[in-house]
């Protein structure tokens, strides 16, 4: 299932707006932006910033939400399509059991300057909170998250694509 592929820009195919968030709103001082661009023949979201831990910060993210929800039961995982500059970026899942801001299940990858598609199956998700479920599967997604975060570096990554495979 495509969930993003950039027909309908800052929005998703079930029509969810994409938003820009910041450690701002907790106190911290990374800065940055999105927009729709073509990279490379591609159009996607380019989240470019400045990404810092003072201030117990230390991350820049476009989240969408998901409406309808997605079952992790239906699907083995998440696609995504980027472009990147070389760093490591996050994807972050929430569910109906991450209530807290700081709870979500995350996967790690590394950008490189070619477009390619990363997959992340459900099962190599890992918490967040020692109080979550383990594991991922069999719950409910809320939304979905491209991030930059956890260390200080210069964000530049390209999404061309997302969806559930």
């Amino acid at each position: 299932m495509i969930l993003d592929d950039l027909k309908n820009p800052n929005f998703t195919n079930q029509f969810q707006k994409w938003n820009f968030i910041t450690d701002q709103v907790m106190g911290g001082i990374s800065s940055g932006d999105f927009q729709v661009e073509e990279v490379k023949g591609f159009y996607c979201y380019r989240m470019t910033g400045n990404v810092s831990t003072k201030n117990n910060g230390g991350f820049i993210q476009i989240r969408a939400n998901l409406k309808p929800k997605i079952n992790t039961i239906d699907y083995n995982g998440i696609y995504i399509k980027v472009y990147g500059n070389d760093k490591n970026y996050n994807l972050h899942l929430r569910t109906g059991l991450t209530l807290a801001p700081w709870q979500f299940y995350s996967f790690s990858f590394t950008s490189t300057k070619n477009w390619k598609e990363i997959r992340a199956p459900f099962i190599e998700f890992k918490k967040s909170n020692f109080y979550q479920p383990k594991s991922i599967v069999g719950q409910t997604l809320n939304s979905i998250a491209l991030v930059a975060g956890f260390s200080d570096f210069k964000s530049d990554i390209c999404l061309g694509e997302v969806g559930f495979y």
